[in-house]
This record gives structure tokens, sequence and C-alpha cells, in this order.
């Protein structure tokens, strides 16, 4: 589920993550007790919370040591990322003597209920997956997450509605840029060209040359703009490491 607070933060609980709407690439990750603190905020928005209320829901109810030192904490935290992303609204506002209140427009995004069960079809060819699938799994999907909202922020520009389709499965591009592997999620029938790409990933500090990467490519067309938005997202195979995101304009190709 992701939260979108004053049409211009969002806020994903599960993968622990705070976002500019539209820019996946300015996320930063909370910790644990911040973001129990934020979804407290968020569940009782406007309301006068005393520090009391806050510590026992947010610390001593999952089995932690209530400590308003805790609380001061994670408060400061929400307040420095919500700093750092630019944003000048007081979200968190300080009640003298008493506690906190959270002050925000904020908007419910629900995940997509499980479709229901169908009967079991005969099996498939195995499709290849990329290197380190199983570990990089969640990863993966909290990339497609953002691309995807992203790609919708923009349609919503362009006062268009705008409908996406992710595939059952990714396509693999079989050339390569040294340890960088491609997948396609949707390309939207523009080719996927490899010299710009290696220049694109370059410039966004993605090394090909001394890590392995998977690359998930995502373009969306608008009818009323003149390019179409091209979201990547490059996951090293390392356990280690963080995916990044990028989006840019791709001109039509002549």
């Amino acid at each position: 589920m992701f939260f979108i607070c004053n049409n211009s933060l969002l806020f994903d609980p599960e993968a622990h993550a705070i976002s500019l709407v539209g820019q996946p690439e300015s996320v930063l990750t909370l910790s644990a007790p911040a973001v129990r603190l934020l979804q407290e905020f968020i569940k009782h928005k406007g309301r006068d919370l005393s520090r009391e209320e806050l510590i026992t829901r947010v610390w001593e109810e999952f089995g932690f040591t209530p400590s308003g030192n805790n609380l001061n904490k994670a408060v400061s935290e929400l307040r420095k990322n919500f700093q750092a992303l630019g944003e000048g609204h007081e979200f968190i506002v300080t009640v003298p003597r008493f506690g906190f209140r959270f002050e925000a427009d904020v908007i419910f995004q629900p995940t997509e209920s499980a479709p229901p069960a169908v009967p079991e079809a005969a099996p498939e060819p195995a499709v290849e997956q990329p290197a380190g699938y199983k570990r990089l799994s969640r990863k993966w999907w909290l990339v497609l997450a953002i691309l995807t909202l992203s790609a919708m922020m923009v349609g919503l520009y362009f006062s268009r509605r705008l409908e996406i389709t992710v595939p059952a499965t990714l396509k693999p591009v079989q050339e390569k840029i040294a340890g960088c592997r491609f997948w396609l999620v949707n390309d939207h029938g523009r080719p996927l060209v490899l010299s710009k790409m290696a220049e694109l990933l370059k410039q966004n500090n993605v090394a090909c040359d001394r890590e392995q990467y998977n690359i998930y490519y995502f373009s969306a067309h608008f009818s009323l703009a003149a390019a179409d938005e091209v979201f990547i997202g490059a996951c090293p195979v390392s356990e280690t490491s963080l995916c990044k995101t990028i989006r840019y304009k791709s001109g039509a190709e002549e």
C-alpha cells in the first residue's frame, strides 16, 4: 500500500521508503520505528496525540521498551527526511506539554488484490529469469511499483487517463553492456538503443564495468506529449547494494 501526503510525498510502509511523487530517484529509507510512527500519525491525522499514547502504540504494543527518548529520535528522523526532500510544510506539529499533531491531506493507494484461483494449466516452457532473481525479488517489485506510480502521475499531468499493463514475465534482451543484463518490462514498440543506454547509465553512476546489474526498462507513451516517458530500474546482483531508478524523456526515433 502507498500513502500520498499533500500530493507531494509518497510513503511506502512495506518498503520503509519515502520519496517525492513522480521522482523515484529521490527515495529515502526510514527506520522501523519511524515507519510505525508515521503510520500512527497518518491514521490519526489532524488529531492531537499525547506522547504517552504514541509511545504505547509505536513501541510497547510491538514488544519494545517504551522510551520518550526513542519517540524524540523517531520524530527528529521524520522531520529531517521531510526537509531533505525539500518539503517546507510542517507535517509534524509540536503540541506544547502534550505531544504532536500530524497535519496533511493523505490519499490512501491500496495494492491490487490477488486474482481468484483458476484451474491449473499445462506447464509452460521455463522462462529465464535474471541472475539473483529470488534474492532481488523484493527490490524488483519496489522498483516496479515506483516506476508504475511515476508513470501514472505523469499521465495525470497530461490530463489523460492512463492504463498501464505489466507483463507476467520479463523479456530478456540478448545484448549486454559489460556486467549489465537488460530486461524489458514494456518497451511500447520503441526499440532499446544500447549505445544511448550506456551513456545514460554512466551519467547515473551505474558502473557496468565494475559491478553486475539487472537493468529493467519501462516505457510509457502519452499522445499529448512529443516524447515517451522512460523509467529504468538498475538493481545490482549483489545483496549489499540498493536499486537505483532513472527517469528521462525519449524523443521519437526517426
